[in-house]
């Protein structure tokens, strides 16, 4: 079948643009600026409700992400941290909205969340070294998300160049990612929460040698993070912006699954890829 030559410049112009976010459109969100430590987060009470840039800067010793949900049905963050002690699947009132994911130390690492007013859990689930996730040793606050004209400190960010889809238990993308910078839309289709931890692995490593590093954490990392975005409910979605180079990555995600408590890699959600 012959190709109509238009078209031809069409996809060569998709082609040239697509990775470079300085030819796209570019559209304005706020900026909240986090910072964990060990183990405890500052950030302002209150925000505005909107297209939001999360900004997470880790001044701790480990690795901290920023996971937000949304507290529906007049519920508050002791009766999430009840829940979280109780056990079993997540409340249907707790909607994961997502947030930045763990990045190397400081970071920042950044996510783009829609913000619909309302009470927010601000948590971190990722384990120590004894086990213990660092929302049981106090990593928790609450943020309040309101309606307000006041003006704030905005960044204008790229349309994405790429999607993600989040399913049980893969991720598909749009597209190969490619060296250079991209803005990603992460999005869950699935009916279970999902995240998507990226991270370059050190040369020679695969991602299973990342997952048996993660479990017992001695020896130098085989992998550097590059944050991501946290737990995200069906149809919920984050864009993460990424300059990769070349090297070999892997996309994970370490949600419980809902049926049998496992996280989500133990089910083969691990995409490996390579950037030349």
């Amino acid at each position: 079948m012959l190709l109509n030559p238009k078209f031809l410049l069409i996809a060569a112009a998709l082609t040239t643009t697509a990775g470079d976010p300085a030819k796209r459109e570019t559209k304005a969100a706020r900026i909240v600026t986090i910072i964990a430590r060990d183990y405890a987060f500052e950030a302002p009470d209150t925000v505005a409700a909107g297209r939001t840039q999360v900004r997470l800067i880790n001044k701790g010793g480990e690795m901290h992400h920023a996971y937000l949900i949304r507290l529906n049905g007049g519920k508050n963050l002791n009766d999430l941290m009840t829940a979280f002690k109780a056990g079993g699947p997540p409340p249907a009132w707790a909607h994961d909205v997502g947030g930045p994911n763990a990045s190397a130390v400081p970071g920042p690492s950044t996510a783009v969340v829609d913000l619909e007013a309302g009470t927010y859990a601000l948590i971190c689930v990722i384990p120590s070294n004894d086990g213990t996730p660092h929302v049981m040793k106090g990593m928790s606050r609450t943020i309040t998300v309101v309606n307000s004209a006041k003006s704030s400190p905005t960044v204008k960010v790229a349309t994405p160049d790429v999607t993600v889809d989040l399913a049980d238990y893969n991720f598909a993308l749009s597209r190969p990612l490619t060296r250079g910078q991209h803005v990603i839309r992460v999005r869950n289709t699935a009916e279970q929460s999902h995240e998507m931890f990226i991270a370059k692995l050190a040369p020679g490593k695969k991602p299973e040698e990342v997952l048996a590093w993660i479990e017992s954490p001695k020896g130098p990392p085989p992998l550097t993070p590059l944050g991501g975005t946290v737990g995200l409910a069906r149809g919920a979605y984050n864009d993460i912006s990424l300059d990769l180079t070349a090297g070999n990555y892997a996309l994970f995600c370490f949600i419980p699954d809902a049926k049998d408590g496992k996280p989500h890699v133990a089910h083969g959600m691990i995409k490996p890829f390579t950037v030349r």
